[in-house]
Formats: structure tokens, C-alpha cells, sequence
């Protein structure tokens, strides 16, 4: 359907574009021959160094860019488009980066929701997370913990469901994303620029996901909140982790990936969630955070920079762009 509907789109502006050059052949000759007989007139010097015919309108061209105001000028050389860029909007400056990606972030967080919406992996994790929380449920599981806990009580003493508690909260990743957005402006790290900004993306689209499910769904978690199911602590705490697994590598991704598990013990171990809330968080969170990691990785011009091996073994890079 896409491709029908860019055929017809592509046909239509070829023809209406056609129409426009057929009325203005006319016209342009007429043009022409005007902007040569002034050429002529200013003296042969002048009229030598002139170009004629398609040089003619190429000059046109460069004497209009040359008077376009400096505002204009300065503004393109220096702003480059979100979708081809790596790094912040202004090398250097950073109240004005800041501003841009402010200005931007709606347009990559749509970006990267289309991503997850479109990803197979992203999709399968979600559909996972859905049939895991309702499995784990009919079949008694969620129960039967809750009966351990009932006989045997908490296994956390305070301290550690504090640590639970406020390390697997979303509003902490949140400050630990933001402040690695700022500090790469700062220091005019475009690296560390593009993996914040692909943080922040995932942690915001992961917790509006988290929310509209609870909202949908209103099952009771075991400390009488009716939004429990899935759990925002572990679904934020293992988007965070894959993150940062995608873009730093294991020996940063995995302790995070235990802390996360610890965070989805805590939920259980406080009775704030059921078993099913937590493992259904988690595997929400890494399908959201793997879906827009990849949707991030680096680009040129718009497009996947992508490894290439063609049949006779030779290695090199190509560029792929899905539609």
C-alpha cells in the first residue's frame, strides 16, 4: 500500500511539474534572452565573461544564494537536521543545543515510537509480556507466592527495599539520563549526546507505555494500588539496563541487568506486585528499549549504516533504509 500510494504520489507531482515546464518553456526563453541582451549591453568584457544557456541560469542561481541574507546563510551552515546529525544541534553551545533538542525531542520521540511499533523483536516482547502476565495468573503462581510470603514474611530488611524502591524508580533514571544529557552538552561529547537522547527516548516511551497498560488492564497489585499490572519500577529498570547494555556494552549493561532483577525481587518481596506484574515489566521494558537502541544506532543521511559481505567474501559498509 505504501509503495502504491508513493508510485501515485510520485506520478502526480511528475505530471503537475511537467504541466508547469510546458507552460513556462515560453516564458523562460523570453527570460533568457533578456538577461543576455542586458549582458551584452554592459560591454564586451562583461558580455565574454557571461555564461550562455544552462551555465546562464547557474550563475542566476549563485548570484541569488550570494544575496541571501547572512541570518539565512549562517542558519544553514551551522544547523544540521536531527536525522542526519550525530551530536548536539551547535557544537559548542550549549544553551542553544539545549533549546534544539528540546525542540526536536517531539519529532524523535515519534521517531522512535514508530520504531518499536514496527520492530518484530519490540512487538514479540510486548505480545511475551501480555500472554506471560495472564499465563503466570491463571495458572496459580501469583498465589502461591503470595502464600510463601504469608507464611514466611519479608526476606529485604529496610534498607534494601530502599534500595529497591528508589534505584528501580522511574523518576531516578529519569535524573541519571538527564544528567548524562547535560554533561555531554557540556563537555560537547556528540558520543554520549546520541546514547542520553536515545535513553531519555526509550525511558519516556516505556513509561507512557507502562501507564496506558495499568490504565487498560486495573488489576489490584497485593498492596491495593489498582494499577499494578505490569510493574513500572522493574519495566523502567530493565529498559534502562538494556539501554545501556546496546550502547556501552555488558560490562556496564550487565551489572544493571542484576540490579534490575533485584529491583522486580524487591516489588514482589514489599508486596507491591504479583509475580506476574514483575516479569511481565521486565520483559516489556526490554523489548521497548531494545526496539529504539536499535533505531538509533548510527545513520548517514538518513539511513542505517549497516556491514556488507557480497558472495566473494569482500567486507565493507552499506546503507539501508526501511519504508
Amino acid at each position: 500500500m505504501r509503495r502504491t500510494t508513493l508510485l501515485l504520489a510520485t506520478i502526480g507531482t511528475v505530471a503537475v511539474l511537467s504541466g508547469a515546464v510546458r507552460a513556462g518553456d515560453g516564458a523562460l526563453g523570453e527570460a533568457l534572452a533578456r538577461y543576455e541582451q542586458s549582458a551584452a549591453a554592459r560591454g564586451p568584457a562583461e558580455a565574454t565573461g557571461a555564461p550562455s544557456g544552462a551555465n546562464t541560469w547557474l550563475s542566476l542561481a549563485a548570484t541569488n544564494a550570494d544575496k541571501a541574507p547572512a541570518s539565512e546563510k549562517s542558519s544553514e551552515k551551522t544547523y544540521v537536521d536531527w536525522r542526519t546529525r550525530r551530536g548536539p544541534a551547535y557544537p559548542g553551545d550549549f544553551w542553544k543545543s539545549l533549546g534544539r533538542w528540546g525542540k526536536e525531542m517531539p519529532a524523535t520521540l515519534w521517531d522512535d515510537t514508530k520504531a518499536v511499533a514496527t520492530n518484530p523483536w519490540s512487538l514479540a516482547g510486548i505480545a511475551a509480556a501480555g500472554v506471560t502476565g495472564i499465563v503466570l495468573n491463571a495458572s496459580g503462581s501469583d498465589n502461591r507466592v503470595a502464600d510463601h510470603y504469608t507464611k514466611h514474611g519479608h526476606q529485604l530488611n529496610k534498607f534494601w527495599d530502599n534500595v529497591g524502591d528508589v534505584g528501580g524508580n522511574p523518576g531516578t533514571h529519569f535524573a541519571v539520563a538527564g544528567a548524562m544529557m547535560l554533561s555531554s552538552l557540556a563537555a560537547n561529547d556528540a558520543k554520549n549526546y546520541e546514547k542520553s537522547r536515545t535513553l531519555l527516548n526509550a525511558l519516556a516511551i516505556n513509561g507512557l507505555t507502562t501507564m496506558a497498560l495499568k490504565g487498560i488492564t486495573r488489576t489490584r497489585s497485593p498492596n491495593g494500588d489498582p494499577l499494578g499490572w505490569p510493574s513500572g519500577h522493574t519495566s523502567s529498570s530493565f529498559c534502562f539496563a538494556t539501554v545501556i547494555w546496546e550502547e556501552y556494552g555488558p560490562l556496564y549493561g550487565a551489572p544493571l541487568m542484576g540490579f534490575a532483577a533485584f529491583v522486580g525481587y524487591e516489588r514482589i518481596d514489599a508486596r507491591n506486585h504479583d509475580f506476574s506484574d514483575v516479569v511481565s515489566g521486565a520483559l516489556l521494558g526490554m523489548a521497548i528499549g531494545h526496539a529504539i537502541a536499535q533505531n538509533n544506532k548510527h545513520k548517514f543521511l538518513g539511513m542505517d549504516v549497516v556491514p556488507m559481505v557480497n558472495d566473494e567474501m569482500a567486507v565493507g559498509i552499506g546503507l539501508s533504509k526501511r519504508w
